[in-house]
């Protein structure tokens, strides 16, 4: 006679199995380092992660769009010295001289020019070498490029080519991490070809342990934490309905996010968290493990604190430590808990043999 515990262990092993018949594909359960609009409010990092962040270097390839992460930067440094930056802008290589005390140093461009389309960097062996040869120089910990309108188009084999193109850049230069984008929001909403395209490269970046920095995300949300998306959001601030960004200063008119800057294509605001953003990824890239995030618990696959039925849908997604299936559970949010609550027997993977720890934890409440 079967009890519900046991029921229920059979249930999710004959989903696991139609889940290997069905290809789903497997990846290694490790930690990426997102960067959206939960990455903004710096007087989370502490002041030691942002100076250590100023001993770091990267490179930065764009175009129009690209700019709108180094005006936020500049003009956050000159509200907050602290936030010292110094950029160089040129169509041969090299940083800018260090400074004391120290700042973080960009060289912005790619030889030969500096208005860096996708050609100019990875599509194609022309731009790659060109890459290569900046990092040849190895004068970067980092080298990040940011799309135009590219995606908005892109079918799934050119984002595929992109995220292994990067890949290849970090296998050739191990000393380097090539940080990844999202394209800008174009007013198609979550059913658009754009937002598929970016849940491809979220996806691809929690599954394979990248640093992605969410353009579109932090375009989607103001800081209040509201969500524009699903109302067709554009990347100057647009919605159906009005536009967040005039309307968030106008009801905020002292907050340092409203000062004025020259945002290419946007409104100051976006270029403002835009800059924050940026500051918040050299920190974690500098070692800061990030804000405190909620205990552990294992079984708690959809974040909601306790171990239930409602676990069961994302706790299958999981199986064969499929990061990006799980995360996929959540869109058009993000996971509120770490990926390794799945991993409930604590053997390092997530697979069937969790099944029956899942089950006997079932119907408890994460401490």
């Amino acid at each position: 006679m079967f009890t519900r515990g046991r029921l229920v262990s059979l249930c999710l092993s004959v989903l696991f199995s139609v889940a290997l018949l069905l290809g789903v594909p497997a990846a290694l359960a490790q930690e990426a380092i997102i960067i959206d609009h939960n990455c903004t409010d710096l007087s989370q990092v502490p002041a030691y992660w942002i100076d250590q962040a100023k001993l770091l270097t990267i490179h930065y390839a764009h175009t129009s769009h690209g700019s709108q992460v180094n005006s936020g930067a500049e003009l956050l440094e000159t509200i907050d010295p602290f936030y010292s930056f110094a950029r160089r802008a040129s169509g041969t290589e090299g940083l800018p001289p260090i400074e004391d005390p120290p700042a973080l140093r960009m060289y912005d461009g790619n030889p030969p020019e500096t208005y860096i389309q996708p050609n100019d960097y990875w599509e194609g062996t022309s731009g790659q070498d060109r890459t290569r040869a900046v990092a040849d120089t190895g004068h970067y910990n980092y080298s990040m490029w940011s799309w135009c309108g590219q995606v908005s188009g892109a079918d799934q084999a050119y984002i595929q080519y992109y995220l292994d193109t990067m890949t290849q850049f970090e296998t050739e230069y191990p000393a380097m991490r090539f940080i990844l984008m999202t394209g800008h929001t174009d007013g198609s909403g979550e059913a658009g070809n754009l937002n598929v395209r970016n849940n491809q490269i979220r996806a691809y970046a929690l599954a394979n342990n990248k640093v992605l920095f969410d353009f579109a995300d932090i375009e989607s949300w103001d800081p209040d934490g509201n969500y524009f998306l699903d109302l067709g959001c554009t990347d100057n601030g647009d919605y159906n309905g009005g536009n967040w960004c005039f309307e968030w200063c106008t009801a905020n008119p002292g907050s340092d996010l409203c000062v004025y800057c020259d945002c290419a294509h946007s409104h100051k605001l976006i270029c403002n968290l835009k800059g924050r953003a940026f500051w918040w990824m050299m920190a974690r890239l500098a070692g800061w493990p990030g804000p405190d995030t909620p205990p552990e618990c294992l079984g708690d696959s959809n974040c909601d604190n306790q171990i239930t039925w409602r676990d069961i849908d994302y706790f299958v997604a999981a199986m064969n430590d499929n990061v990006s299936a799980w995360y996929d559970m959540f869109l058009p949010g993000t996971p509120t808990c770490s990926f390794t609550n799945n991993d409930v027997n604590e053997d390092g993977t997530v697979s069937w043999r969790d099944i029956d720890p899942f089950v006997n934890v079932m119907n408890t409440t994460c401490p």
